[in-house]
């Protein structure tokens, strides 16, 4: 890993939270310069990485990939088909790791000051950083990552190994944090009405269920997010403060990313494409989603300047829920229909609009539960680890007409090609991860 600098986050974070500039003063340039700053700075700066690796680059090329969007201009014509170099990922990996590490350098400040609860939030965005980190390339540097003077070259940990790791730090946070609020709590940049713990509880069952350890992600599925307590990134009509997919659709890059063609996503939400689930209520959320097929930017669209995004949410949490019971229990209980019903509840409000409930059983179920949360969770993450970890049960069209399935990995940026001696060599675009073979 390349010797990465403090301030090339600070660059990436001041373009998107310019209103945050108070986490930025007095930060110094260099890590071998570095002498001290505040836990708030700190991680007021790992929670703007956390926001910017799940809703930037790597947020739209997931959604292009999963075809809810469609590149459909210039290099995202490129995308769109998968031709991507490892260069085309450096900036990702760079903010994730420069975030890591000043996640850890908060939880040093937190354990030095006695500081429980800045240590339990260092915790939980050092979990979400790796949890991306390992879903999206698969073996990553964990145990030896962060410290650039005494690891300048960090050994890459097993995927299995680092999603342990991030158990464990999900654990620790929560009994560090108890019923502690997100608001007042080293929130920058999020805003929640629930727990921290809550939100470690839903994170927890997502990388379970990515690792595909479905008891254990049923279970913290129970103690995950309540109704009304999503954790969101803020977004503001002001300058610097706007929603990322505004700031790259309207003022960066107007064309590039669309849902045109239609895609998928598109497709079953107007109908064009038959739904599991009849669902009457999706030409309301379509019209929330999209602008024919454009991505929706007017006022109350979900790209709107000022809409926040959902980083973990209730619907999420119920939808893990209701497959990983699916997956658990089989045939053998009501669980998983039950919360899947309780999740199309929750959308029949949100959208003032018909979301019949099911009555489906087995792979049915299974099946309808993958589909609404490929639908309800438009460019998260988690749908293109979903589809990897499914094999694509959805169909989702593989692009390329020299691709035999979707993508199933990010590729290794090319500053680690060069730069990290422990660099495992190149692993295509197709091979899958550990976890999914």
């Amino acid at each position: 890993m390349k010797k990465m600098k403090f301030n090339l986050i600070l660059l990436t974070v001041l373009s998107i939270f310019s209103s945050c500039s108070d986490y930025t003063d007095g930060i110094n340039k260099s890590p071998n310069e570095f002498t001290d700053a505040p836990g708030d700075l700190l991680i007021g700066q790992a929670n703007l990485a956390v926001i910017k690796i799940n809703g930037s680059q790597a947020s739209r090329i997931s959604g292009i990939w999963t075809d809810q969007f469609t590149g459909s201009d210039r290099q995202y014509i490129s995308l769109d088909s998968y031709i991507v170099t490892s260069g085309g990922f450096d900036d990702d990996w760079s903010d994730l790791y420069t975030g890591l590490a000043q996640s850890k350098l908060a939880e040093t400040k937190a354990i030095e000051n006695d500081d429980i609860f800045l240590e339990g939030v260092s915790k939980i965005m050092q979990a979400i950083l790796l949890g991306e980190a390992t879903s999206l390339w698969g073996d990553v540097p964990d145990s030896e990552a962060g410290d650039y003077i005494t690891s300048p070259n960090p050994l890459y940990d097993s995927q299995v190994d680092v999603f342990a790791h991030v158990q464990d730090l999900l654990t620790d946070a929560i009994s560090k944090l108890g019923e502690t609020t997100v608001s007042g709590t080293y929130d920058t940049g999020f805003k929640s009405e629930g727990t921290w713990s809550e939100i470690a509880h839903s994170l927890k069952a997502r990388y379970y269920l990515v690792a595909k350890d479905y008891p254990a992600a049923l279970s913290e599925a129970k103690s995950g997010i309540t109704l009304g307590n999503d954790l969101l990134s803020i977004h503001t009509s002001s300058s610097g403060s706007r929603n990322l997919y505004y700031q790259f659709i309207v003022e960066e890059r107007g064309g590039y990313l669309t849902a045109g063609g239609p895609s998928k996503l598109h497709n079953l939400l107007s109908g064009a494409e038959p739904r599991l689930l009849v669902t009457p209520g999706d030409s309301k959320r379509k019209d929330v989603y999209f602008d024919g097929t454009e991505l929706n930017t007017n006022v109350g669209g979900y790209f709107a300047i000022d809409s926040s995004f959902p980083l973990v949410s209730y619907i999420e949490t119920k939808l893990i829920e209701a497959e990983a019971a699916q997956r658990a229990n089989g045939s053998t209980g009501s669980e998983g229909l039950i919360a899947f019903n309780e999740a199309r509840t929750h959308l029949a409000s949100e959208y003032s609009g018909d979301f019949p409930l099911s009555t489906s059983s087995g792979i049915n179920l299974t099946n309808e539960i993958l589909e609404e949360k490929y639908i309800s969770m438009i460019g998260s993450l988690q749908v293109f680890h979903d589809a990897r970890r499914t094999n694509n049960v959805l169909s989702i069209p593989v692009k390329s007409t020299s691709a035999t399935s979707i993508p199933q990995r990010f590729l290794y940026p090319q500053s680690e090609i060069g730069a990290n001696k422990n660099f495992p060599g190149v692993i295509g675009l197709f091979e899958k991860t550990s976890i999914n073979n």
